[in-house]
């Protein structure tokens, strides 16, 4: 399952625009502003593709300037990364170095990148 949100640059009215939203399946209105002519809106779909066609049917509106994601959860995505996280310990956590001489300089670049 994809959850994304959209903002939608209406050409006309905002109301005019989700009067179109309504034929599209998948997409809630969730706020508009009348005076910057912009709608904010969800896309629920069931992958990726799923919700590229969405938004190029949004995309395709007469009353739409256009259509841009803004954030998106994907749930494949996540299982992906899931499988891909090491149980393993950083070396640079899992030394024997007391803690009162471990010395934190604001930065973990000069230990990324150790010569």
């Amino acid at each position: 399952m994809n959850i994304s949100s959209a903002i939608v640059y209406c050409q006309n009215t905002p109301e005019e625009t989700q009067e179109e939203l309504k034929g599209i399946q998948g997409c809630e209105v969730h706020l508009m502003d009348e005076d910057k002519r912009i709608i904010i809106l969800s896309i629920e779909a069931e992958n990726i593709e799923a919700e590229m066609h969405i938004l190029n049917a949004i995309s395709a509106l007469p009353s739409v300037l256009e259509a841009h994601l803004h954030y998106s959860y994907s749930e494949e995505e996540l299982e992906q990364a899931r499988a891909n996280i090491s149980s393993e310990v950083s070396p640079i956590l899992d030394d024997e170095t007391p803690i009162e001489e471990v010395r934190y300089s604001g930065s973990v670049y000069n230990q990324m990148y150790k010569s």
